[in-house]
């Protein structure tokens, strides 16, 4: 029981400042350049290590983006999205685990991330985006570790930072993007004997709501 509500926490936060953001943005949408719009597309990434073969493999994106005026040419753009990775294992991840009883599988890490960018727009059709992300992982494929060390009973770790540039297109109330993401911190859940990241695309369309 004390354990379904430790995992439904993290989840309830996330929801509740989803919530917040679009209250806020809301209540002051009039008074300040600001825009809110929702998006979707596509994760592109690849997992590193030896533990994993390094293919890239496609995974769904989707959420929220805010767009904030700084001045002519320069704004601000936060989102909150959903992102997918996948990744399998293999024959080597057996062999450096191979006291936890590891076994060979296909992997799926979904996320919550909290990008925020600079846009410089020269003109106001393209956004030129370079900024940070931090993502929290919510569900990850269990099972990798038969007999996983004491207290490390998930294989990969909560939480990442990352950087992120990219650009956009703005014809109207319409975006169009590609972005590359490169994963800062080691992700490895378990221990430290193989260096975990990820890195790949985003492209995503988005449609201005406020």
């Amino acid at each position: 029981m004390k354990s379904s509500m430790k995992s439904s926490t993290p989840r309830k936060f996330i929801v509740t400042l989803f919530a917040l953001v679009l209250i806020s943005a809301g209540s002051y949408a009039q008074s300040l350049p600001f825009h809110l719009g929702l998006k979707a597309g596509t994760d592109l990434f690849t997992v590193t290590g030896r533990s994993f073969t390094g293919k890239s493999k496609a995974g769904f994106s989707a959420g929220a983006y805010g767009e904030i005026k700084l001045s002519r040419m320069w704004y601000v753009q936060p989102e909150l999205l959903f992102n997918q990775a996948f990744t399998t294992t293999t024959d080597v991840f057996n062999q450096i685990y191979t006291s936890y009883g590891a076994v060979s599988s296909n992997v799926t890490l979904n996320y919550i991330t909290l990008p925020v960018m600079i846009a410089f727009k020269p003109v106001p059709e393209l956004s030129i985006l370079l900024g940070g992300q931090y993502g929290y992982l919510i569900n990850q494929t269990e099972g990798l570790l038969q007999a996983p060390p004491a207290g490390k009973d998930k294989s990969f770790a909560k939480s990442d930072v990352g950087i992120l540039f990219g650009g956009q297109l703005n014809l109207g109330k319409v975006k169009i993007g590609a972005r590359y993401v490169i994963n800062l911190n080691d992700i490895n859940g378990i221990n430290g004997s193989d260096q975990w990241r990820y890195h790949g695309f985003q492209f995503h369309v988005g449609y201005q709501i406020l």
